[in-house]
């Protein structure tokens, strides 16, 4: 009976993992989407910051109907679908996201390409500050639909490059980006090998199965992020209003820090738990280290939550669901009263800095310290395995900092770029 129980228990976990990984973390992973043969076509060499280390050949996933489009001429009639509603010229608050703050409680989604949520994390921040909305976050998105338009999640529909959305009267932009960069392609058959592997004897403190199969490609992607980040925090304030407040936002962690009471643990193996807080540690450590080299704000909502509220917390009152239910979620995402927590500690943190402010000072140095639960990650990881792909791979094809800022910071206007790529390869396919 024991092993049915443990059966049933992983079919459950399996599921739900691999219905988030096509909801979440990427649908395939935006890399793996065909942008074009050509570099100079190809956001991973037009794109600052990238491209990002690969330690295994690309997925054969060339057969999606998700050709993304370069040019930011899209329809006028969708704009409401690329700002999140209506512009104005009154001040707003701007949110760059993917799923992590558009999707939760399939109740309250709308009926729209990008499944953003009617009461979720922007509903909140914009209820808390009093600041009209712009939602140009989609799911599935990562960093490089912030630089060039794209189709939307599950319909082929233009999506303008997110940056586009800020202009001078955007006085609070939240950047939750980067996630769905940390794999190269399709999350769907690395979450497939970990799942069934779990399945497999011996499950004991130190296996760790998952972590041996999907360290190597995650982490060093993970840890040659900053530089991507930077730019995108640098541009985003660059656009907005000067005395905008600009929060670059890290994710929450899937664990609590003691997994021992979580059903989770029943069918993955303590050391892949382990992992995975691991992970998430490293990822937002890498945010909060861009957001320093940008001069913007961090906020942490992995550092707020308790055991009630965490992923193997309380039904309906924890902050992540691993699997969705009963909540009615999309399985390793933020539920509502995870969306409201983010939403609040947003606004309370704006709030905060507003007021600084007019004491002449600001809170990002303090944002930028080391938390107390990323301390606790970071001690984790020194005694991990995650410590042998720390210097990455010997030979990444990848530009220095200083060149990417020649050829990219100092460019007049990346828009134009998008456009000049999109007309060459209209004029490319009239010849043939």
């Amino acid at each position: 009976m024991k092993a049915f129980h443990k059966l049933t228990f992983a079919l459950v976990a399996i599921m739900g993992l691999l219905a988030s990984s096509l909801g979440i973390i990427g649908v395939p992973a935006a890399d793996a989407v065909p942008w074009g043969t050509d570099k100079e076509d190809d956001p991973d060499y037009n794109t600052p910051g990238f491209p990002l280390p690969r330690l295994t050949e690309p997925n054969i996933i060339t057969d999606f109907e998700f050709v993304p489009a370069m040019d930011n001429d899209v329809p006028a009639l969708i704009d409401p679908l690329n700002d999140g509603g209506f512009r104005t010229e009154a001040p707003h608050f701007v949110s760059i996201g993917d799923s992590f703050t558009t999707t939760a409680f399939f109740g309250t989604t709308l009926a729209e390409p990008c499944f953003h949520n009617a009461i979720g994390f922007s509903a909140m921040v914009g209820q808390q500050t009093g600041l009209p909305i712009r939602d140009p976050a989609c799911a599935g998105a990562n960093m490089k639909h912030y630089w060039h338009t794209g189709n939307s999640f599950v319909f082929p529909v233009p999506k303008r490059a997110q940056r586009l959305t800020i202009d001078r009267n955007s006085k609070l932009v939240v950047i939750s980006l980067g996630g769905n960069n940390v794999y190269a392609d399709s999350m769907l058959p690395i979450i497939g090998a970990c799942a069934v592997s779990w399945l497999l004897p011996p499950v004991h403190a130190t296996y760790n199965p998952c972590e041996r199969i999907s360290a190597p490609e995650l982490i060093v992607r993970m840890k040659s992020m900053v530089p991507a980040l930077t730019y995108m925090y640098k541009d985003a304030k660059q656009r907005a209003a000067k005395d905008a407040v600009v929060i670059a936002m890290g994710y929450f962690s899937p664990l609590p820090d003691d997994t021992s009471n979580c059903w989770i643990s029943r069918v993955a193996p303590a050391g892949d738990l382990g992992f995975l807080q691991r992970v998430f540690g490293l990822l937002n450590r890498q945010i909060r280290i861009a957001a320093k080299a940008a001069g913007v704000l961090y906020y942490n909502p992995a550092a707020e939550k308790a055991a009630v509220n965490a992923s193997c917390g309380a039904p309906f009152l924890r902050t992540l669901s691993l699997t969705g239910l009963p909540e009615a979620n999309v399985p390793l995402h933020p539920t509502l009263p995870g969306h409201w927590l983010m939403g609040k500690g947003v606004s309370d943190l704006y709030k905060r800095e507003l007021a600084a402010r007019k004491r002449g000072t600001t809170l990002a140095p303090a944002t930028w310290r080391i938390s107390d639960t990323e301390r606790y990650y970071l001690r984790s990881a020194k005694r991990s395995r995650l410590e042998d792909w720390r210097q990455g791979p010997p030979a990444i094809d990848q530009m220095t900092l200083d060149e990417y800022h020649a050829k990219f910071w100092n460019a007049p206007n990346h828009d134009e770029l998008d456009k000049k790529i999109a007309r060459e390869k209209k004029a490319q396919a009239k010849k043939n």
